[in-house]
């Protein structure tokens, strides 16, 4: 039984998509979709989820239907607020993954109204990957306006050695790049990093959280967890917060 292939890539902005069988690759026709959802990456998911759609022996208007009607993903570039600025909550918690979100969002500011992007990030779990909080941070302190560097997933390591590690990335950044003007904050509770932000955010402005996305709790020292969701805590401090005003 000959093997199939679906072959796919974005190129000159038009999605395209390749089958393949012995040896034999032909173009396929792919309908412009109008996907609701941030970000290159996205249509990149996008078309992988056709190509398993097409090896299932799904039609590609189906697959587009499909796709047109999503509206968002918990926890992936997730809008949580939308006036009078955007929070986001995603889950990014690799280099490669968050700057793509940074990348995205950049995109979106206006310029004219000189709108500043507001980013809170800690660093993945503790005892692991350590190498990537300067990193991390290096990144947050090259495409924010102000960044908030917060608790993760501590687990049994010290959460304060965490963020001072992913700390040291931003300040080291706007080091070597005097030019870049950006307020950079530490602070351990992440209730309070969100409030932070939401406080520092006006109208036009965005604010980018993540490493969380939509999981359900923050791992701590010798196995305890404590019940957590990025997007309900944004939503309770923003109700708190249009109160006071």
């Amino acid at each position: 039984m000959a093997r199939e292939k679906f072959l796919y890539q974005i190129e000159d902005g038009e999605l395209k998509i390749k089958f393949s069988t012995q040896n034999v690759c032909a173009p396929l026709k792919v309908p412009k979709i109008d996907l609701k959802l941030l970000g290159d990456f996205n249509f990149y998911n996008a078309l992988a989820a056709i190509c398993v759609g097409l090896s299932q022996k799904i039609d590609l208007r189906t697959c587009k239907i499909a796709l047109e009607k999503i509206k968002d993903l918990p926890g992936r570039m997730e809008l949580v607020i939308e006036k009078p600025f955007k929070v986001f909550v995603d889950y990014a918690f690799t280099p490669n993954a968050l700057e793509k979100v940074y990348q995205t969002l950049q995109r979106t500011k206006n310029k004219e109204q000189r709108t500043k992007m507001i980013c809170v990030l800690g660093a993945c779990g503790g005892g692991r990957d350590k190498w990537k909080r300067p990193v991390l941070g290096e990144l947050a302190a090259k495409y924010c306006d102000e960044t908030i560097i917060t608790n993760e997933d501590p687990y049994d390591e010290n959460p304060w050695e965490i963020i001072e590690q992913v700390a040291g990335g931003a300040f080291e950044e706007i080091r070597l790049n005097p030019r870049k003007s950006a307020s950079i904050y530490k602070i351990l509770d992440r209730r309070e990093a969100i409030r932070k932000s939401l406080g520092l955010a006006k109208p036009g402005d965005i604010i980018i959280i993540t490493g969380k996305g939509c999981e359900p709790s923050i791992c701590l020292a010798k196995g305890k967890k404590i019940s957590w969701d990025d997007g309900q805590v944004v939503r309770e401090e923003f109700r708190k917060l249009k109160v006071q005003n």
